[in-house]
């Protein structure tokens, strides 16, 4: 059983100093790095070799974490590589590295939802703890690739994610993302940085790091890692870390009935059980013109009716076009609407009257963290 209620992540390189990291009071995680680009027999080869040395020298005691990079996909309608070949090349990559002795997996450094949404939904149908770090642009108020952060973290967190975070280079930035996400956080918040003390003298560099773990851990990040650290600045930012109380940020519940918080790749929405929908409209390749009709109408929501399986398609297509307003699925058909919910990027709001029976309706919506309205 695991004892520890803080992380320390490593990178591989870093290994030797997974003891450092136990003995000052956190547990360590090391970052097994897998290749880039999509699965294939020559990708599998390579994530393959690269585990097993992994998993032969992981300290004892020690969680080895499989990291599988995110930021190299661009997926419809941003890029051409289709979102289920994406969510499927995560798959893979999922149970081999559960095979070959993963104890977790981290999707890191996703630039928007789309990234981080493909990774989540195919690496947990490995059956472990799936980690997220999104990486951050400018001084920490948006997603590097576009998106809102607080909308992101609320659609990953209901897809069932072991922990969320953030990577910056400056540890600086994540301050306020971290603030940010905290109060309505059900999993652990995670912070991974670089050493960029440059020619500070050790005890002033020590000292910096620990200074940094215990304000972070003060924000709601009691999941940590310095990425090219030292043992000396690893021991004090990881005892701090240790060290340091919990979080006593007041906490914010956006799951109860009176209140609904659903999401789009740009802003989260806040709803109330009354919340009204709009008429419903079919999937369409194009439905931009619709929706703008139905925001400078004042709708509230608009309500899509999804009928086949394809129409999961057309929503990927027209993801872009959900930005203004929520979305709320109306199906008949539980195949439709599994796949309208799969290809949506954000938390979506399933409407009650569909004709689909009330427990296989709130099982499919739970699938992808959506709300039954």
């Amino acid at each position: 059983m695991d004892t520890h209620r803080s992380r320390f992540f490593l990178e591989y390189a870093q290994q030797t100093l997974c003891p450092t990291v136990e003995a000052a009071g956190c547990r360590p995680v090391l970052l097994c790095p897998l290749p880039g680009g999509l699965f294939d027999e020559t990708w599998a080869k390579e994530a393959e070799a690269t585990l097993r040395l992994a998993r032969e020298n992981c300290p004892p005691g020690a969680e080895l974490c499989a990291l599988l990079p995110a930021g190299g996909f661009f997926m419809e309608p941003y890029g051409e590589l289709p979102f289920a070949r994406g969510v499927g090349h995560y798959a893979s990559a999922a149970a081999l590295a559960k095979k070959n002795g993963a104890d977790s997996l981290l999707i890191h450094r996703a630039g928007n939802l789309l990234q981080a949404r493909a990774g989540v939904l195919g690496s947990r149908t490995a059956g472990l703890p799936v980690y997220v770090t999104m990486e951050i642009a400018g001084e920490g108020e948006d997603l590097l690739r576009g998106g809102n952060i607080l909308s992101a973290f609320v659609t990953l967190q209901e897809l069932g994610i072991a922990a969320f975070g953030f990577y910056s280079a400056v540890a600086g930035i994540l301050l306020d993302p971290v603030r940010m996400v905290a109060p309505c956080a059900r999993v652990p918040l995670l912070a991974l940085t670089r050493d960029l003390t440059g020619g500070l003298p050790i005890p002033e560099t020590q000292a910096l790091f620990a200074s940094r773990s215990a304000f972070l851990a003060s924000l709601g990040a009691g999941w940590q890692g310095i990425f090219g650290a030292g043992e000396g600045e690893v021991s004090a930012a990881a005892g701090a870390l240790s060290a340091a109380s919990p979080c006593a940020i007041p906490r914010v519940d956006y799951r109860g009935e009176a209140e609904i918080w659903a999401a789009g790749e740009q802003q989260v929405f806040y709803l109330d059980a009354n919340v009204e929908f709009s008429d419903p409209i079919p999937c369409e390749s194009d439905m931009a013109d619709e929706i703008i009709r139905l925001e400078h109408e004042g709708e509230e929501a608009v309500c899509v009716r999804p009928e086949t399986p394809e129409d999961g398609a057309t929503v990927s297509l027209n993801n872009a076009n959900f930005a203004q307003l929520p979305v709320a699925f109306l199906s008949d058909d539980e195949a439709a609407l599994d796949s309208a919910l799969f290809f949506y990027n954000g938390r979506a709001i399933v409407d009650s009257r569909s004709l689909i029976p009330e427990d296989r309706l709130k099982e499919t919506a739970a699938k992808y963290g959506a709300i039954v309205v």
